[in-house]
């Protein structure tokens, strides 16, 4: 079982795959590097032969499956997309990042998403191992840094983004521009002022809408809320920070508010999240 906590929002953990794996999913980002060995991985794009350097990216819903593997072994990353979507602006700006790595989270989608697979060259599979090794070494100590944590792990994020096919997910500068000025507003304190956002858009308010509502699934406004709770999330998992200082930091008119929102868009409660990542439980430890 993949345990996921505010200390370690972060698995790097390595596995060795024996015998067919049946058609499942997940309930959070899992990204998998073949490290040796083969194996047929199976997606509703077909199937695929995986081999050393072979990298599959599973969004949270994502269907897949293993057959015949011959001495194959995987290192596998688990994150909280929340952890990951917030703080690092240049993230945004890095193409493929957001629609590999954070979409399935960021945005509505009708479908399911489908796991993305590609391969890495040997020199910069190389490089994505020795990253690996140093993101792992840090998470095994007593008090890991976040900061090098997230740091190294973007670093390989970059790598990936790099050698994965995306480009027919990339969106528009327009699209771009109202999740940049969606992100200023938040960090700011700001309110989202949608007019204003959607006024440099060479077409009318609600052809706008429509067409930012075509690319993420969610009208503007919609946007503006789900990454208000993607960056309560993160301020949730701060164990220094209480649920009425986060709403206070994000805007909320109140705490009832600020719960009933998390809950529409997180599907639990603002305490229920801190207690699914163990953020009151690591509080005592460290103490």
């Amino acid at each position: 079982m993949v345990r996921l906590s505010a200390t370690r929002p972060l698995n790097v953990e390595p596995a060795v795959v024996t015998v067919d794996i049946a058609p499942h999913d997940h309930d959070y980002y899992e990204v998998s590097i073949v490290v040796r060995g083969r194996c047929r991985h199976h997606t509703a794009d077909g199937t695929q032969e995986l081999q050393p350097g072979s990298v599959i990216v599973i969004a949270p819903g994502g269907v897949h499956a293993f057959s015949r593997p011959r001495g194959v072994e995987f290192i596998n990353l688990y994150y909280l997309a929340e952890w990951l979507a917030v703080g690092w602006r240049e993230q945004w700006a890095e193409r493929g990042l957001v629609p590999l790595f954070l979409a399935q989270v960021l945005f509505r989608r009708a479908e399911k998403p489908r796991p993305a697979v590609f391969r890495l060259d040997p020199r910069s599979a190389a490089a994505v191992g020795a990253d690996l090794e140093e993101i792992q070494r840090e998470l095994e100590a007593v008090r890991p840094s976040p900061l090098f944590i997230k740091a190294a792990f973007l670093k390989v994020l970059v790598r990936l983004s790099r050698a994965g096919d995306v480009s027919r997910e990339e969106f528009s500068p327009a699209v771009w521009s109202v999740m940049q000025g969606v992100e200023t507003c938040i960090e700011n304190g700001r309110p989202f002022d949608q007019s204003a956002q959607l006024r440099a858009w060479p077409v009318t308010a609600d052809h706008a809408s429509r067409l930012f509502r075509r690319a993420t699934g969610l009208a503007p406004l919609e946007y503006y809320q789900r990454r208000r709770v993607h960056h309560a999330c993160a301020r949730l998992l701060d164990r220094e920070c209480t649920v009425t200082e986060v709403a206070m930091e994000l805007g909320f008119a109140d705490a009832a508010h600020f719960s009933r929102l998390f809950r529409k868009y997180a599907g639990l409660t603002p305490r229920a999240y801190r207690a699914k990542y163990q953020v009151e439980r690591e509080a005592q430890i460290a103490s």
